[in-house]
């Protein structure tokens, strides 16, 4: 279902086991920047309708993750600390196109190929956890990442031609796929 070319490197996961704290900090911020892509495309895209409802839905799921995931927190006498930025993501969206409307096909794509490696690394951790809490959670967790994969894919399908979306979807995860052989397998959710 996910269109991703390239499993996370096995070192990611137990690097991420090893450093869970930083992995839920870095998590918080995520799920805050989904919700800021959300709002930045109805920002940018007023007049498409079926664009406003499905991420008016989404900022709404995303906030309320990120809401968990700071109650995590908490329980764990963890802070939020200051975002440094995500490489993964940064290097994805130095693709998008400048030009509308290709921009929107780009900003659509590049948000799904996002949430399809989150939902991939969600699970990765929900398979691998000891905490019963955060098995279950990030489980869940991921069954909701893919259905917002679903969404920016289906929006797109909504915007522009099929066999457009499927060429575009190619060239980004191949792409992606080379970010993703790069990564440092860092504690970070796309580290």
């Amino acid at each position: 279902m996910l269109c991703l070319k390239q499993k996370t490197n096995a070192a990611w996961i137990q690097s991420a086991l090893m450093n869970l704290d930083s992995v839920l900090i870095d998590h918080a911020h995520c799920e805050k920047k989904a919700a800021s892509t959300g709002l930045s495309l109805i920002a940018s895209y007023p007049e498409k309708e079926e664009l406003l409802f499905l991420m008016s839905d989404l900022v709404k799921e995303e906030i309320s993750h990120f809401k968990s995931v700071i109650e995590i927190l908490k329980k764990r006498n963890l802070s939020l600390i200051k975002d440094k930025g995500d490489h993964y993501v940064k290097k994805l969206l130095s693709t998008v196109n400048k030009n509308e409307p290709e921009r929107l096909l780009d900003r659509l794509l590049t948000a799904a190929i996002i949430e399809a490696r989150s939902c991939e690394r969600l699970k990765l951790l929900a398979d691998n956890l000891n905490d019963n809490y955060l098995k279950k959670f990030y489980s869940a967790l991921s069954y909701s990442e893919a259905a917002h994969y679903t969404a920016f894919v289906k929006l797109a399908k909504k915007y522009f031609d099929d066999n457009l979306v499927k060429a575009r979807l190619d060239y980004l995860t191949d792409f992606e796929k080379n970010i993703v052989n790069s990564l440092p397998n860092h504690p970070l959710m796309h580290g």
